[in-house]
C-alpha cells in the first residue's frame, strides 16, 4: 500500500526511508534563549518514532535581537548551540528519520516586543498584509554579514549532526524580502535586477558550500506565488529555482505567500499542486510539495502524478505523530485527521506553545508519556460520546479501566455530527470517523441511542463517572424570543428547519459564520448581527476571511457592534452600541448562534448521585474542540478512583 510514498528517496547524498517530509512548523517549545528542552525533544522524537522520512525543524534563529521570530524558538548561531542541537538530532536519529535544521531570519516580520529592537529588512517598507511598523533598512555591509551568519549557522547544524539545513526563503521573511520585487526596492548590488535580488541567497549558498563542503544537503523553501502587487509569480519562482540549483541547492521546498500558505479546512487537498509541478519541470533536483495534504491517498496521488518528489505533511503530523506508521501498516482509518481549524497557528501567534484541537498530547508529549496503568478493569461510565467523551474513554482504556460510553445519538461524535454539516467540512466527518474507529479498535463499549441517567449508570457500579453531555444553545431571555420565526443554528445545520427569504443570524462565532454561509449559499438574504466590533472573535483570522469571502459573494449585510434587544413579528430590534440608537431589521426568520451554555442541571444530577464525578468538555465549559479534548485528556490522565 502506498508504494511510492514508502519508497526511498534522496536529497543530495542523503537517502531517506520514505517520501514523507514533516515541514517546518513553529512550536514554541525551546527555551527563551533558543536552547533545546526536553519538551521539544519529545515533540520531534514522537514524529520520528511515527515514521516520517524527514523532519525539518521549526524556524531556527541565526542571530539574537532582530533575528528572533518567536519567544521560544531554536537557535543555531553560538558555539553552545552545537551541543544543544545535538541532543535533538540524536533523539530523531534513534529512528530511520533524517532531520534538517531550518535557518530563518524574520526580517520585517520580527516583533519589536519579542526581539527587543526594531526589525530590519532590505528596504524600509512595512508589510501591508500584517500592518507592522516600518523596518530599518540594512546597510550594504550588514547584508553581507547576515549572509555569513546563515553560513555559520549551517556549520553549527552540521557540527551538531544534522543531516542538512533548509533556508527559509518564503513567507515574507528576510531571504524572501530580498528575492521579491514587491519587498525589495534597493538600488545597490542587492536590489533592482533579478540577479541582484538573488544575490543575498546565492551568497548564503556559496558560504554554506565553503564552510560545510559539497556533501552537506541544503534545501531552500521558496514562494511559488505571492499575494502582493508585483510579487513573485509562478514563472519567476521557476526561474529562481533554476538559479538555486546552479548555486548548489539540493532540493526546493515549494510554498506560497497568501492565505493559501496556511489553508483553512475548506481547502481541498492538493489544491495548489500546479505550483510544485511547475517548479519540478524547471529543475532536476528534488522538489518538496506542501499542498494541504491530510490523507495518505492524496499524498500518493501527488507522487503518482509527478507533481513532486517528496510530500510535505505538516499539520497532519501535529494531529497524529503516527501518520506514517498508520498509513504504511494499513491503519489509515485510525489517523486523527487535521480539521484545518488553524487553532495551532492561533496558539503560536499568541506566543503560546503549540496545541492541536484533535490531539491534546501535541506539545505535551513528555508530560503525557507514561500514564498510570492502574485501571484493573474497573468500570468508568462516560455520559456523552462527543470528542471529549471519546478522548476520555481512550485514555482510560489505555490506563486499564473499562470505560462504557453512553450517547443519546445513533452515532458517536456528539456535536461533531453538527459541525460537519457546513460548507467544506468533510475533514470533520473524517476526524469523527477516525475517533469511532479508534474506540472500536480499543474495544470500548458504547451504548448508543441511550439517554443515560443516574439509575442506568448505577447498575454498572462504576468507580467513576465522566460527564460529557455537552452544552445547549444559548437562548437569551429577551422579549419575543419564543416567536415562531426564531430557531437555532443547530436547527439550520441539521436540516430540521428549512429557511427562505430574509434571515437574521445573531452571533458570529464559528457556528454563526457557517450558518450564515449555508443560508447565503442557499439563496437567503442574510443579515449578520454581532455585538462585538469584529466578526469571528476567537476564530483564527484566516478562517474568518475564508468564510466571509464566500458570504460576501451573496451581498450579506453585516451589523457589528449591535446588540439584540427583542424579536418582533416583523424581525428584530437592535441597539447600536456606538450611540445607543435603536435599529429595526425586517426578517422572515431569526437564527440564534449566540454560543452555548453547559448542561449544568444534567451534570449536577450525576454529581449528586455519585461520589467520583468528572465534568468534561462543553459540559464543563462551552468552548472549541481544542479545549474539549485537552480538558478530557487531562482529567482522564489524572483520574483516581
Amino acid at each position: 500500500m502506498y508504494i511510492r510514498l514508502q519508497s526511498e528517496g534522496t536529497i543530495g547524498r542523503l537517502t531517506l526511508a520514505n517520501r514523507v517530509v514533516m515541514p517546518a512548523m513553529g512550536v514554541n517549545l525551546a527555551s527563551p534563549d533558543g536552547g533545546v528542552t526536553e519538551d521539544i525533544i519529545a515533540f520531534y522524537e514522537a514524529r520520528a518514532r511515527g515514521g516520517a522520512g524527514l523532519i525539518i525543524s521549526e524556524i531556527t534563529r541565526i542571530e539574537g535581537g532582530a533575528g528572533i521570530s518567536e519567544p521560544c524558538q531554536l537557535a543555531a548561531y553560538r558555539p553552545s548551540d552545537i551541543g544543544e542541537l545535538q541532543r535533538l538530532v540524536d533523539a530523531v536519529h534513534k529512528y530511520e528519520t533524517g532531520i534538517f535544521i531550518q535557518l530563518q531570519h524574520p526580517g520585517r516580520e520580527a516583533s519589536p516586543a519579542i526581539a527587543g529592537e526594531r526589525p530590519v529588512a532590505p528596504s524600509p517598507v512595512a508589510n501591508p498584509l500584517s500592518g507592522g511598523g516600518v523596518p530599518r533598512e540594512l546597510s550594504l555591509e550588514e547584508c553581507g554579514a547576515l549572509a555569513q551568519k546563515f553560513a555559520l549557522s549551517a556549520q553549527i547544524a552540521m557540527a551538531a549532526g544534522a543531516d542538512g539545513v533548509e533556508l527559509h526563503g518564503a513567507h515574507g521573511y528576510l531571504i524572501n524580502e530580498f528575492l521579491s520585487p514587491a519587498m525589495n526596492f534597493r538600488t545597490d548590488r542587492y536590489g533592482g535586477s533579478f540577479e541582484n535580488r538573488m544575490r543575498f541567497l546565492t551568497e548564503i549558498l556559496a558560504g554554506i558550500r565553503k564552510s560545510c563542503g559539497p556533501r552537506f544537503p541544503v534545501s531552500v523553501r521558496i514562494n511559488a506565488e505571492e499575494a502582493l502587487p508585483g510579487g513573485i509569480d509562478l514563472p519567476e519562482a521557476c526561474r529562481i529555482a533554476a538559479v538555486l540549483e546552479k548555486a548548489g541547492a539540493d532540493a526546493i521546498n515549494v510554498s506560497c505567500y497568501s492565505q493559501g500558505c496556511i489553508e483553512p479546512g475548506t481547502y481541498e487537498e492538493g489544491w495548489k499542486k500546479n505550483m510544485p509541478s511547475a517548479v519540478k519541470k524547471a529543475v532536476s533536483i528534488p522538489v518538496i510539495a506542501v499542498c494541504n495534504i491530510k490523507s495518505p491517498a492524496a499524498a500518493e496521488a501527488l507522487l503518482e502524478e509527478g507533481a513532486c518528489d517528496f510530500v510535505g505533511v505538516g499539520r497532519g503530523h501535529l494531529a497524529d505523530p503516527e501518520w506514517c506508521a498508520k498509513a504504511f501498516s494499513g491503519r489509515e482509518d485510525e489517523i486523527r485527521t487535521c480539521i484545518g481549524c488553524l487553532g495551532c497557528f492561533g496558539e503560536i501567534v499568541r506566543a503560546k506553545r503549540v496545541r492541536c484541537a484533535v490531539n491534546p498530547v501535541t506539545g505535551r508529549e513528555r508530560e503525557y508519556a507514561s500514564p498510570a496503568r492502574d485501571g484493573k478493569e474497573r468500570v468508568v461510565a462516560i455520559v456523552g460520546g462527543g470528542p471529549a467523551g471519546i478522548e476520555a474513554a481512550l485514555v482510560l482504556k489505555e490506563r486499564g479501566f473499562s470505560p462504557v460510553v453512553f450517547d443519546r445519538g445513533e452515532r458517536l461524535g456528539g456535536t461533531l455530527n453538527t459541525a460537519d454539516k457546513g460548507y467544506g467540512k468533510e475533514k470533520i466527518t473524517r476526524y469523527t470517523d477516525s475517533l469511532i474507529r479508534q474506540a472500536e479498535k480499543a474495544g470500548i463499549e458504547t451504548r448508543l441511542g441511550t439517554d443515560a441517567s443516574p439509575e442506568t449508570i448505577r447498575e454498572l457500579d462504576p468507580c467513576g463517572v465522566f460527564v460529557a453531555c455537552g452544552a445547549e444553545p444559548l437562548v437569551p431571555p429577551i422579549p419575543g424570543i419564543n416567536e415562531d420565526l426564531v430557531c437555532t443554528a443547530e436547527d439550520v445545520l441539521l436540516g430540521s428547519e428549512k429557511l427562505q427569504g430574509r434571515v437574521v443570524v445573531v452571533g458570529s462565532g464559528m457556528t454563526g459564520l457557517e450558518t450564515a454561509e449555508m443560508l447565503a449559499m442557499d439563496g437567503c438574504s442574510v443579515t449578520m448581527v454581532e455585538m462585538l466590533d469584529e466578526l469571528g472573535a476567537g476564530v483564527y483570522p484566516t478562517v474568518v476571511q475564508d468564510v466571509m469571502g464566500r458570504i460576501a459573494q451573496h451581498d450579506a449585510v453585516i451589523l457589528t457592534g449591535h446588540r439584540l434587544e427583542r424579536v418582533t413579528p416583523a424581525g428584530v430590534e437592535l441597539t447600536r452600541l456606538s450611540d445607543g440608537e435603536k435599529v429595526a431589521v425586517n426578517a422572515d426568520r431569526v437564527v440564534l448562534a449566540m454560543g452555548v451554555v453547559p448542561r449544568k442541571a444534567a451534570a449536577d444530577g450525576f454529581k449528586a448521585a455519585f461520589p467520583n464525578v468528572r465534568v468534561i468538555g462543553d459540559a464543563y465549559r462551552g468552548a472549541r474542540i481544542l479545549e474539549a479534548t485537552r480538558d478530557a485528556h487531562g482529567k482522564a490522565f489524572t483520574f483516581e478512583p
